[in-house]
């Protein structure tokens, strides 16, 4: 599980704070690992100007690990008041993350 609070002012962020929680399920160490977030956000006045509406993202990660040193991990999304989409109530992310340590 993790828990994590950010907090910034006037640094030209995109949110002013941020909490998260979620978990991580992995099977097996070194293993794949399914992984759940949550996230609320006020965007940064300092940056965007008043009158956005808090933003609330859920997220869903499943990491899979080709190697010891390899990982792929796609992802989505569910963002409803999307600082930087204010016309939209709601938007889908979709992406693929690559890593590779050395």
């Amino acid at each position: 599980p993790f828990l994590r609070y950010g907090y910034s002012k006037d640094g030209g962020s995109l949110l002013e704070s941020v909490v998260s929680a979620g978990f991580g399920f992995q099977p097996q160490p070194k293993s794949h690992l399914l992984g759940v977030g949550l996230s609320y956000g006020v965007p940064s006045a300092s940056t965007w100007g008043t009158g956005l509406d808090n933003q609330f993202v859920s997220e869903v990660f499943y990491r899979i690990q080709m190697s010891q040193r390899i990982a792929i991990t796609p992802d989505f999304q569910f963002i409803v008041n999307p600082a930087l989409n204010p016309q939209d109530d709601f938007i889908f992310v979709y992406a693929i993350r690559g890593r590779i340590a050395i």
